[in-house]
C-alpha cells in the first residue's frame, strides 16, 4: 500500500497557492492507495478549505485530512470545538475526504489514525527565562509592551524582564483568532483522549497488523528547532507535547508518525517508531511517500 503524506498547504495564503496546485497536480497523477492533509490546509474562511481540498478531485486514492490550528480559527459566530467537530469534518466530506481524528480507518491490514494534537507549553524553553504567564496570553514581552491590553502582565513580571525578553516580539495568532471554553492543556487532553481510545481499538483489533497515525503538532521534542533566533525559540512553546508521543508509543502497532506545524523538516527513530516532520513552508510544499 502507498500513502501520500503532505502537510502545511495554507491554501488561504496567496503566496502558498502556486506551489499547492503542483503538488496537486503530482498527486492526480499517481495511483496511490492514500492521500493523507496533515494539518493547516487552510485557515478561518471557508472556501479556501473547499478549494484546496477540490484540486485533488481526480485523486483515485482514498483521501484523509487532519485538522491543524489554522484550521480551527474561528469565523464570527463559531468556535473552534465546533469548527473542530462538526464545520471541517462536513466541508471534508463534501470534497470526499475523511477526518482521521473522527473516523480512523483499517486499509490492507494498516490502521490510519490522526489527530490535531496540541500544545501544553512543555516545549518551551525555560533557558530563555520567559514568566509562562506570557505564554498563556501567547504573547512575547516584546510584543506585549507595545500592545496596551498587557501592561498589567507587563507590569507583574517587569523586575524577571530582561533587554533581551523585551526585543521578542511575538504574538501567537491562536490566542487571537481561536474561541473554546478550555485551556490549551485541556483541549489537550481533550482529543488525546480519543486518540488514546482510538488506538486501544486498533491494539486489540486482529484485523489491524501496524498503525500509521497522523498528527499535526509536534509528538516528539525531538523534532523541534533548535539553534534558531529567540523569537522561534519563544514559539516552540505552541509547537506541540511529550504527551501526544506518549500516548502514541503506548500503543504497541504505531510504526509510523508523521506531523507538521513547524514549517521545519526532521526525521527521527523514537523505540521502534519512525517519524517525520513533513516540513512544508508557506512557499515549498513537501510530499512523503509511505509504502508499506
Amino acid at each position: 500500500m502507498r500513502i501520500l503524506v503532505t502537510a502545511d498547504l495554507h491554501y488561504d495564503i496567496r503566496r502558498s497557492r502556486s506551489s499547492v496546485e503542483t503538488l496537486a497536480e503530482r498527486v492526480c497523477r499517481t495511483d496511490a492507495d492514500a492521500l493523507v492533509l496533515v494539518g493547516d490546509t487552510a485557515g478561518a474562511e471557508h472556501q479556501p478549505l473547499r478549494d484546496c481540498l477540490g484540486l485533488f478531485a481526480d485523486f483515485t486514492g482514498r483521501k484523509f485530512i487532519v485538522p491543524g490550528n489554522h484550521c480551527l480559527w474561528c469565523l464570527p459566530g463559531e468556535n473552534s470545538i465546533q469548527r473542530y467537530e462538526q464545520i471541517i469534518p462536513a466541508i471534508a466530506a463534501n470534497a470526499g475526504f475523511t477526518v482521521l481524528d473522527h473516523e480512523p480507518v483499517i486499509i490492507d491490514g494498516v490502521g490510519l489514525i490522526g489527530s490535531v494534537g496540541w500544545y501544553d507549553y512543555s516545549y518551551r524553553d525555560e533557558a530563555l527565562g520567559i514568566p509562562p504567564a506570557f505564554y498563556r496570553a501567547k504573547v512575547s514581552p516584546g510584543a506585549a509592551a507595545r500592545l496596551g491590553e498587557y501592561s498589567g502582565l507587563i507590569e507583574e513580571f517587569r523586575e524577571q524582564l530582561s533587554g533581551r525578553h523585551f526585543d521578542i516580539t511575538v504574538r501567537w495568532m491562536d490566542g487571537l483568532r481561536m474561541r473554546m471554553e478550555m485551556s490549551d492543556e485541556e483541549f489537550l487532553d481533550y482529543v488525546l483522549d480519543r486518540l488514546h481510545m482510538q488506538l486501544e481499538a486498533f491494539d486489540s483489533d486482529e484485523r489491524v497488523r501496524q498503525v500509521a497515525a497522523f498528527v499535526h503538532h509536534l509528538p516528539f521534542r525531538q523534532l523541534v528547532p533548535t539553534g534558531r533566533p529567540d523569537k522561534f525559540t519563544f514559539a516552540a512553546a505552541y509547537l506541540g507535547s511529550d504527551k501526544i508521543g506518549d500516548t502514541l508509543r503506548a500503543c504497541p502497532k504505531v510504526t509510523h508518525v508523521f506531523c507538521g506545524h513547524s514549517h521545519w523538516p526532521g526525521k527521527c527513530r523514537i523505540g521502534k517508531i519512525d517519524v517525520v516532520n513533513i516540513g512544508s513552508t508557506y512557499i515549498h510544499k513537501n510530499l512523503e511517500v509511505l509504502d508499506l
